[in-house]
């Protein structure tokens, strides 16, 4: 646990430099919920009160909230003064009065965990999934997957086809969470691979948009039940973000 944080967030063994992931249970007691509020900025909690179910409302609040904890040593400041903003295509970042810090990070929740990701300069995106059956995996996939993956899931027996969908999901959303490039990057641009228990690869991406020697991608179990990918930059490609902030200057 951070010095600081006194709601467990587990620092995962990632096998990248300088990338930090964090799994975050956000059912938290009512004392933690209540120090975590004080930290939201008003428009956070504006968006708190708009959630009808209180058990949605208290994750909001717990997943916000640690995040400004977790965010607050990196930056050498109250979790209650960091400030954020969009790219142009709406991926969340620390606003430009951070930007000396050169800190990137992505944010993923599913059921009652969140996983926080953090690193120096490079862009990554994270993506986390409760482990479920998924019935029309296959229609999903031809839906949503590239024609390749969707041939690939196709390939297998049906009792391995949802933690194999799964699999493929958490690394295309971590990928484009991590290109920050939204809707524009379209999800059959680009393949990856969706063996659950093999290595998580990027395996082709359309040349117009990227090359895939620039990522670097990892599959992991953040805890039970629960499967994710983190796709990130190696270490000396420079976040995009930062890019486009300083030819602006």
């Amino acid at each position: 646990m951070n010095e600081g944080i006194r709601h467990p967030a587990a620092r995962l063994a990632i096998e990248a430099d300088d990338l930090d992931v964090f799994a975050v249970s956000l059912d938290a007691p009512e004392d933690v919920r209540a120090r975590l509020w004080s930290h939201l900025s008003p428009e956070e909690r504006q968006n708190a009160e708009t959630f009808v179910f209180p058990e949605h409302q208290q994750r909001y609040v717990v997943g916000r909230g640690m995040l400004r904890e977790l965010l607050a040593p990196r930056l050498g400041i109250p979790p209650g003064a960091i400030e954020f903003i969009g790219n142009a295509y709406g991926k969340p970042r620390l606003a430009d009065v951070h930007r000396a810090a050169e800190l990137n990070f992505n944010v993923s929740h599913s059921g009652s965990l969140a996983l926080y990701a953090f690193c120096r300069d490079r862009d990554v995106g994270v993506d986390v999934e409760l482990m479920r059956e998924i019935e029309d995996a296959d229609d999903l996939a031809e839906r949503f997957f590239s024609p390749a993956e969707a041939a690939a899931l196709a390939a297998l027996p049906a009792d391995q086809k949802s933690l194999a969908f799964l699999a493929c999901w958490t690394r295309k959303e971590a990928f484009i969470k991590a290109i920050g490039l939204g809707l524009s990057c379209p999800l059959d641009a680009f393949d990856v691979s969706l063996d659950p228990e093999a290595p998580a690869r990027l395996l082709r991406i359309d040349p117009s948009i990227d090359s895939v020697s620039s990522w670097s991608m990892q599959g992991f179990r953040p805890r039970d039940g629960y499967i994710a990918a983190v796709a990130h930059r190696p270490r000396g490609l420079v976040s995009q973000d930062r890019l486009a902030a300083s030819s602006a200057d």
